[in-house]
């Protein structure tokens, strides 16, 4: 497993954020952890993330990023509140939410990253497979 920097980021928004005793400033913080961390290097698991149909660039870039972050803070929020409810001391709670975050992202980064390089090889399997066959039908001779 490879800690990514990204991780590291959201896992300390989430720390700080269950470290805050005022509930109105848990939301601001989650959101620039995960913003900032999106930025070093994307989640491993994207609660919701809508990739618009739409030839615009500037759509394709900022509706993924809107809805990854927003549905993860939302998400976050939701935990740490109920986190933050319980007798489990603030700190320890924190820590313990902030490192499980950082070891469940980085760990569905790999498996993420390992099911794309299957799928890479798999096409080019699939591409080497079609140059022999090419090759092949190019060296007969008609009769």
């Amino acid at each position: 497993m490879r800690i990514r920097p990204g991780s590291v980021v959201r896992g300390l928004g989430v720390t700080l954020a269950c470290m805050e005793p005022d509930a109105s400033k848990r939301s601001p913080i989650l959101l620039t952890g995960f913003g900032v961390g999106w930025f070093l290097n994307r989640p491993g698991l994207q609660v919701v993330t809508y990739l618009p149909d739409a030839a615009e660039p500037w759509k394709r870039a900022t509706v993924p990023f809107t809805t990854s972050v927003g549905s993860w803070s939302a998400v976050m929020l939701a935990a740490v509140t109920a986190v933050r409810r319980t007798k489990v001391p603030a700190p320890v709670a924190a820590v313990l939410m902030g490192g499980a975050l950082v070891v469940v992202d980085s760990v569905l980064a790999d498996l993420g990253e390992a099911r794309n390089a299957s799928r890479v090889d798999e096409v080019d399997e699939t591409v080497e497979g079609a140059e022999v066959v090419d090759a092949e039908d190019r060296t007969s001779t008609p009769d």
